[in-house]
């Protein structure tokens, strides 16, 4: 359905609340797994990893984060409207998935050690379900 502003305000004069509610837009959602290369399993951290999930805007801007303690992988997650880092919108599409393993848990740019990888596609807000692989040791 379709819903264009002058419909939307007919509506709300009160033809129809629930139809008003079918065309406010979805919240933020972006749902998939991470899973870690063969080669790099020896190199995991073992205890006290944190795997850090990251939506970016197409200029690398960090939009929406979810930290996981001691990752068993494959790990699947929903980044939602919690993990964004400015509450009260849905910030637009498309955005890059990338994914940080750290064997300690500040957030931030990769360094030294850390595991990393990232989606090969751009990803959208209730599109497809995202998958990343760790495939690369700084």
């Amino acid at each position: 359905m379709a819903c264009r502003p002058a419909a939307a305000a007919a509506l709300a004069a009160g033809l129809g609340l629930t139809l008003l509610a079918a065309c406010a837009p979805k919240p933020f959602r972006i749902s998939g797994s991470v899973t870690l290369a063969a080669d790099l399993h020896s190199r995991a951290p073992r205890q006290g990893a944190v795997l850090f999930i990251v939506a970016e805007n197409l200029g690398g801007v960090p939009l929406a984060v979810l930290r996981v303690v001691d990752p068993g992988f494959p790990v699947n997650f929903v980044l939602g409207p919690e993990d964004l880092l400015v509450s009260g919108g849905r910030p637009p599409g498309p955005f890059r998935l990338v994914v940080k393993l750290s064997p300690r848990s500040v957030a931030g740019p990769p360094a030294r050690g850390d595991l990393v990888g990232a989606d090969p596609d751009l990803v959208y807000s209730e599109g497809r379900s995202a998958h990343v692989v760790i495939n690369r040791r700084l």
